[in-house]
C-alpha cells in the first residue's frame, strides 16, 4: 500500500472499520496526503476456552481455532480426544449467540458425543407415572405411535420432549430427545412390540402424576 500521490508506503491510520478485510483511511507519513486503502487481516491461531458436558460432569478445556473464522451452534469439533457438538457460544460481551466470529467467542459449551444418549422415559399408568432414565444409541429412532416395551409392561408413545420444541406426530433420534412420554397398555394388549427398552434402563421411579 503506497501514496497515490508519492509513492511513500508508510501512513498514520486516521479511521479502521471491518474485520476480515478492514477499510482504512490514512495519511502519507512524507506528504500528508489522504485516502482510502484496505488491509487484509492476517490469520492467526486463538485458543478458546471450552466446557464440555458428558452427562452430570463437565470440565474445562480449549480449542485452538483462526481469527478468521465462524463458529455456529450444531458445529461438530474434536477435543479432547472426543467427538463434540457445540451446544452454546457466549460473546465477549457475555451474550449467548448462535453464531460468532471466533475473535468475539469467550467461551463456548459443547456436548461429548462419545456417549449413548441418556433420556427420560414417562409412562402414565391412570395417574400414576413410571419414570425411567434409558441411555441408548444416539441414532436410535422413536416415533409417535411407536409400541414399546419395559420391564414387563407395554406402553404406547404419545409424545416427546426434544431439545427444542415439544412434539405429538413423527419421529425423533434419541440424540434430540430429553424425555418420550408413553400410555400403559393394558396386560390383554395384542399390539405389536417394536422395541423393548428392559436392558437400557439405568434408573426408575414410580410418582403420583398429580403430586406437585
Amino acid at each position: 500500500m503506497t501514496c497515490p500521490v508519492c509513492g511513500y508506503d508508510e501512513y498514520e491510520i486516521i479511521k479502521s472499520k471491518g474485520k476480515k478485510t478492514r477499510q482504512l483511511l490514512v495519511k502519507c507519513d512524507n506528504c500528508d496526503h489522504i485516502y482510502n486503502t484496505t488491509a487484509e487481516e492476517e490469520v492467526h491461531p486463538i485458543n478458546v476456552r471450552v466446557i464440555i458436558s458428558e452427562f452430570e460432569r463437565s470440565w474445562k478445556s480449549e480449542v485452538e481455532l483462526y481469527s478468521d473464522e465462524y463458529l455456529e451452534v450444531g458445529t461438530l469439533l474434536y477435543i479432547d480426544n472426543k467427538d463434540v457438538e457445540v451446544t452454546s457460544i457466549e460473546n465477549n460481551e457475555e451474550k449467548r449467540v448462535f453464531e460468532c466470529p471466533v475473535v468475539d467467542i469467550k467461551t463456548i459449551w459443547v456436548k461429548s458425543l462419545d456417549t449413548l444418549a441418556r433420556i427420560g422415559l414417562s409412562i402414565d399408568n391412570h395417574g400414576t407415572v413410571l419414570s425411567h432414565k434409558i441411555e441408548v444409541e444416539r441414532d436410535f429412532i422413536f416415533s409417535i405411535g411407536d409400541i414399546g416395551e419395559v420391564n414387563g409392561l407395554k406402553f404406547q408413545v404419545y409424545a416427546f420432549k426434544t431439545l427444542e420444541r415439544n412434539m405429538r406426530k413423527g419421529y425423533a433420534y434419541a440424540k434430540v430427545i430429553k424425555r418420550v412420554y408413553g400410555r400403559l397398555l393394558p396386560a390383554k394388549d395384542k399390539s405389536k412390540v417394536k422395541y423393548d427398552l428392559s436392558e437400557y434402563v439405568i434408573k426408575t421411579t414410580i410418582k403420583d402424576k398429580d403430586r406437585k
